[in-house]
């Protein structure tokens, strides 16, 4: 069901409450008793973030309480039941997921939920015969499973998650393949924040017209996702004495990423996309920074003291002069 736009709605009351409007609409037999919910969502503001929430804490509440189950009577389940089980709820899921209405936060819900089951089921089946498999084996098989379906379902929420378990699945793999192969830690770091931000660009840019644009939050943690770890491998290299001896490619990835975003989403308006991106390099900065003014040996209080009083200094005129950046610009996010 297609709901009116909240202005086109609220008419020449434009102070009432999105509340206020659908029990009006639902009194006046506007909407039916069983869409009284789903009107609600649609509401502008903090409700459609409060609907949003609740639906996410009610599928993470679920999915604990099974796994909790399992937990608690694992060792008293007999082999059967421990591989029956999830696939069980697995295909419950699955059920839930083919006759809810289409992007529905109940098909949502179920779709993570089965996506969930598919992890849990390939972990039992591997205790249950120990068959050996590296851990980044599980999570590579999981995520190629929750890729599809989350493009079927066409869910923003379910994609977050595929995208989780695929970054979980690189990590392990890193950690075991890649990291005698690289010269300096931060290449797969580096490498991580390089592939994430690929992946929010070809969200945003190329797929959004077949698929629909992405919501902000989904853009946001795409970016978090590549930025973070760049930040950390650059702040790391920035530490070293001197600063730099182990590698640089943390903090290129990290700059290179930050100005890719602030050019980005300056074509397209998103004032927290190049917050993010202008925070990350500040953190870069300054600890660049710090480093080269406690490079020095210090020999006495006074000498402390000015150390001290210069990285104040220096802390507090860069976060001005990344308050006068993110303020600079006459540009503001899209609605």
């Amino acid at each position: 069901m297609k709901f009116p736009s909240f202005g086109r709605l609220a008419g020449d009351e434009p102070r009432r409450s999105w509340r206020a409007i659908v029990d009006r609409l639902l009194a006046d037999g506007g909407i039916a008793p069983g869409d009284y919910l789903k009107a609600l969502a649609e509401g502008p503001g903090p409700a459609r973030w409060a609907f949003a929430l609740l639906v996410f804490f009610g599928a993470a509440q679920l999915i604990a309480g099974i796994i909790m189950f399992f937990a608690y009577n694992w060792r008293d389940l007999p082999d059967l039941a421990k591989i029956a089980l999830p696939q069980a709820a697995m295909a419950v899921a699955f059920l839930i997921f083919a006759i809810a209405p289409g992007r529905s936060p109940l098909g949502a819900v179920a779709a993570i939920a089965a996506t969930v089951m598919i992890g849990v089921s390939m972990g039992v089946v591997g205790q249950v015969y120990q068959l050996g498999a590296d851990a980044w084996t599980l999570f590579a098989i999981w995520a190629g499973f929750a890729l599809p379906l989350a493009l079927v379902a066409r869910s923003d929420a379910l994609l977050a998650v595929a995208f989780l378990i695929a970054s979980t699945a690189y990590f392990l793999y890193a950690d075991e393949n890649l990291r005698d192969r690289f010269a300096g830690e931060q290449a797969i770091p580096a490498l991580y924040a390089a592939l994430a931000f690929f992946v929010q660009l070809a969200r945003d840019f190329l797929a959004a017209p077949i698929a629909g644009a992405q919501p902000r939050w989904q853009r946001w943690l795409f970016l978090v996702a590549a930025l973070m770890p760049a930040t950390s491998a650059g702040i790391s290299e920035a530490m070293d004495e001197p600063s730099f001896a182990n590698g640089w490619l943390g903090s290129v990835a990290l700059l290179a990423i930050s100005l890719a975003t602030f050019v980005f989403y300056l074509l397209r308006p998103d004032r927290p996309a190049r917050a993010l991106a202008l925070f990350a390099t500040a953190l870069w900065i300054g600890a660049l920074g710090l480093r080269q003014i406690w490079r020095f040996d210090y020999d006495s209080a006074g000498a402390y003291s000015l150390g001290f009083i210069a990285s104040a200094l220096w802390v507090v005129a860069l976060t001005a002069g990344l308050a006068v950046l993110l303020r600079a610009h006459p540009l503001r996010s899209a609605p």
